[in-house]
């Protein structure tokens, strides 16, 4: 466990070292269909899910992918965010969030 958190601290730190933030996924529970307009695009490195699987395999470690974390302003006002692969959006596009949390053009 020790091991794991120092390698957490490391890959951190570098993703830091880089300029970028190191997150976790957006949780699923936050994802709501709708249209908005694209506010933000920042690029990230997403921290893979921690397994509760106790002591997986130790070789194989995951580390934090590069990201874009895209801010979506809905009509009602609040902000949503998914992260993507590559820059598809720019600052005031209007977009379709769906069901499956993606990001559509509109």
């Amino acid at each position: 466990m020790r091991l794991t958190s120092i390698v957490l601290v490391l890959a951190a730190s570098s993703a830091f070292a880089a300029g970028e933030k190191v997150v976790t996924p957006v949780p699923a529970k936050q994802v709501r269909p709708g249209y908005g307009v694209v506010e933000s695009v920042t690029p990230v490195r997403v921290a893979p899910a921690r397994s509760a699987a106790a002591g997986g395999s130790a070789a194989k470690e995951e580390r934090a992918r590069p990201m874009y974390r895209v801010a979506v302003r809905m009509p009602d006002g609040s902000v949503q965010y998914r992260d993507l692969d590559r820059p598809e959006f720019k600052v005031g596009d209007n977009v379709l969030l769906t069901n499956a949390g993606d990001i559509v053009p509109d």
